[in-house]
């Protein structure tokens, strides 16, 4: 365990404070362990993985900090993947296509862990990762730990039942064959795609907005002249205006006033309320 260790080193965005205190466990076992620790010292406690969407607060996080980095098991079956929390979502998919394994082709390229690609429902492509899921195991708000199927669960547009009601701790994944060279193929189309339509050269946490039904965030922002425009050093790319680039030592301030005005313009604008996809930790 770690103190006052900069927020913005465990996050995509590279944006925050000081963390009071932060531990990455290598077992789920550990991962019980502190928070029966939070609950008896009445510490306030909360798990991420990769940071790759969340805005962290500029004054920091008190408490305990929990970093699912380093739970990466995985067992491989013959169309099947249990895996922890922690794991690479993208390397996930690259494996999976080594393998033959069709589902995560749409992965490839998402930056986040696949317990925050679950809490999210992370998609992109028209696909989303609730299609391969099969079970959920998680620490309940009680501090049980259960197995859930993924059809006792709820999904939606960049939602899952789960987010902010247990942690995610580990999954089961199914997959299709298909052929090796084709679910590659569709990898690389995918990572081109990505590189070429998204500002990947600078720190950010991916599409900062939901699209709204039947429209895009990104074509309501651009029409209404957001591309480029920024707020100290937070600025709405000029390659995406869905994204919202740290082009310079920005604070959760700026992103925030930056989101705020992008909203009462575009709401002014078309009657259209734009709701954030990334989520802002306070605590």
């Amino acid at each position: 365990m770690e103190q006052n260790v900069p927020l913005k080193t465990l996050s995509t965005w590279k944006i925050g404070g000081l963390a009071e205190w932060v531990v990455w466990p290598i077992t789920v076992s550990e991962i019980e362990k502190l928070w029966r620790f939070a609950q008896d010292e009445q510490i306030l406690i909360r798990l991420i993985g990769r940071g790759s969407n969340l805005l962290f607060p500029d004054e920091g996080l008190r408490g305990i900090t929990i970093v699912t980095t380093a739970l990466t098991g995985e067992v491989w079956g013959k169309c099947t993947l249990q895996a922890e929390a922690g794991c690479s979502l993208a390397r996930v998919a690259q494996e999976a296509g080594e393998r033959g394994l069709s589902g995560l082709e749409f992965a490839r390229g998402i930056p986040g862990t696949l317990g925050g690609a679950i809490a999210m429902n992370a998609g992109a492509h028209g696909e989303e990762i609730q299609n391969v899921l099969h079970t959920v195991k998680v620490l309940t708000e009680d501090g049980k730990i259960q197995t859930f199927a993924k059809e006792k669960l709820t999904f939606g547009y960049r939602e899952c039942s789960l987010q902010g009601k247990a942690w995610i701790l580990a999954a089961e994944l199914q997959f299709n064959t298909g052929k090796k060279e084709k679910i590659k193929a569709q990898m690389v189309e995918n990572l081109a795609r990505r590189k070429d339509a998204q500002p990947l050269e600078l720190p950010n946490a991916g599409s900062v907005f939901r699209n709204p039904p039947g429209d895009s965030a990104g074509r309501l922002i651009e029409q209404a002249g957001w591309k480029g425009k920024g707020v100290g050093g937070a600025q709405v790319s000029p390659k995406h205006a869905n994204f919202i680039v740290n082009v310079g030592n920005a604070t959760a301030a700026d992103v925030l006033a930056l989101i705020q005005a992008i909203q009462k313009d575009v709401f002014e604008k078309y009657g259209v309320e734009l709701r954030t996809e990334v989520h802002y930790l306070t605590v």
